[in-house]
This record gives structure tokens, sequence and C-alpha cells, in this order.
């Protein structure tokens, strides 16, 4: 039941992202590195309940310093320009993925844990992480969650602090920095990876328990 679930869910946003992006005539695995992606995001939070409360506590993160701001976040750039930086943030954001794809793969142990797709919600850029073989398959700027995905919810400032170990997982859970969709088990063992993935790292216990 909890995998018909999911994959209801899965149809849903499929479906609903077609009939608005067939609307618009953009394309589905558009993202906002490369295209608008305002147009998702209410359709993302339709399918995944309460997913946009992660933009606000992103800002409010950044608000308070606990995530770092965007350094142009206040300038006005021309059209090459904020072009060229969406590429260096998209190449930025894929590199970030990668090694925290790879730290999850060395934190897994031959553990069987669910496969899971994440959406980083400012950009609208999915990814998804198979975990069906011994090592972990990352598919980055795909057009949605797999299929019996647990889908993650977060945003690129996060996975930044993530990745270079400025934020831990349950810091991120505790602010609201990132939501599980799946059932209970599914997502509490996904999110237990990312909790050994971080305390793999060798200067954990030095950063203290509020990073």
């Amino acid at each position: 039941m909890q995998r018909l679930c999911a994959s209801v869910q899965r149809i849903q946003f499929q479906l609903v992202l077609a009939a608005i992006v067939g609307a618009v005539a953009a394309p589905a695995a558009a993202c906002g590195y490369h295209d608008a992606a305002t147009v998702h995001l209410g359709m993302l939070n339709l399918s995944y309940p309460q997913a946009l409360h992660v933009r606000t506590a992103v800002w409010m993160a950044q608000r308070d310093g606990t995530l770092a701001r965007p350094v142009d976040a206040d300038r006005q750039l021309d059209d090459a320009s904020t072009r060229l930086r969406a590429m260096l943030r998209y190449r930025e954001t894929v590199a970030a993925l990668d090694v925290l794809g790879s730290r999850l793969d060395g934190a897994r142990g031959g553990r069987a844990v669910p496969s899971f797709s994440v959406v980083l919600i400012g950009p609208m850029l999915w990814t998804r992480f198979d975990t069906s073989n011994p090592t972990i398959a990352m598919s980055a700027h795909v057009d949605g969650p797999g299929r019996d995905h647990v889908v993650v919810v977060t945003d690129a400032p996060v996975l930044a602090a993530l990745a270079d170990g400025r934020l831990s997982p349950e810091s991120a859970r505790r602010h609201g920095l990132i939501r599980f969709y799946g059932s209970a088990e599914a997502t509490l063992e996904v999110a237990s990876l990312l909790d050994r993935a971080d305390r793999s790292l060798p200067d954990t216990a030095s950063r203290g328990s509020d990073r």
C-alpha cells in the first residue's frame, strides 16, 4: 500500500507537470539553471504537500547566517552574466551532488537502502539515486522522481552546506531545510543513510552538534 501511494504521487507529479508544461510550451526537463522553473513550484507542492516550506526555511537560514547567501544576491547582472552564472551554479551543484553521492555510497556499507530522488526547489533540479546495484548510481537533471523512490526536497544552498560539512543532516531536518516523502520506513532509512555519511567525515566531532 505504501509503495502504491509513492507511485501515485510520482504519477500525479508527472501528469500535472506534463499538463502545465504543455500549456506553456516549455521542455519537461527544464530547470531553473537553464530555464524559468517557477511554473513547476505549485505542481510540486500539490504532489508533495508543504514542500514549499523549504524555500521559507532556506530564506530564514540565510537571513540568520546558518546558510551562506549567494555572493551576487544583491547585484544586477546583464543577460550574458546571468546565463554564465547560472551555468557555473549548475556545475557547482552537480559537483556537490556527486560528492554527496560518493559519501552516501561509502556509508551504505552493503546495506539495502531505498532508491531516492532529490529535488532542489530553487532551480527545480531533479536527481535520482538508484540503489538497486552494489554502487549507487546518480542521474542528474532528470524530469522527475524515479519509480517508488523516496523524494527528498531541499535546495542548492543546503546541498552545498551538506556536501562540504558545514551543515549536518540532523540540523537541516531540525530547521526544515530538508523534507522527505514516502513511507515512514523508507524515509527513515534514507535519512539514516545521510546521517551515517555525515558521521563518516573525519572532523565531525570537532564541529559540534549545532552544525
